[in-house]
């Protein structure tokens, strides 16, 4: 039998969708009584060096800024989670947005000071969890 990685790639994918659709409909909770657990469709948005990575100048100007313009965001619930990354790789860090369309995302993804001075470029994905699962502590 010959597959091709498409087709395992499809294969998995159907597979992980049966998987999350079992999970949301077959959660129990202490009473033993089964629980509907929904998905919840998110935007994941990952930040990478901009064509100004290397400004230092302009970065550490507006870093407080854009901290500011994410905590913000934050507590008003636009975006749950997110972060910066460590390692000093291509990707700098990413954030989840809790928008209805990627249109508001990509606008307030724009805003960001860092976005918006080309510090950062971004890629915007959508995605799907459990809701309430997404929990730091």
């Amino acid at each position: 039998m010959h597959f091709t990685m498409k087709s395992l790639q499809s294969n998995a994918c159907i597979l992980f969708f049966f998987a999350i659709c079992n999970i949301c409909v077959g959660q129990q909770n202490a009473s033993g009584e089964k629980q509907i657990q929904s998905l919840g469709k998110y935007w994941f948005v990952m930040y990478s060096k901009g064509s100004n990575w290397d400004d230092s100048v302009t970065k550490k100007k507006i870093d407080q800024e854009h901290i500011n313009y994410i905590v913000n965001m934050r507590k008003t619930g636009v975006i749950i989670t997110g972060g910066a990354f460590t390692d000093r790789v291509n990707w700098t860090g990413f954030e989840i947005y809790n928008c209805k369309t990627k249109e508001e995302v990509i606008r307030l993804t724009e805003g960001d000071p860092m976005v918006a001075s080309k510090i950062f470029t971004y890629e915007i994905h959508p995605w799907l969890t459990l809701k309430g699962e997404v929990k730091f502590e």
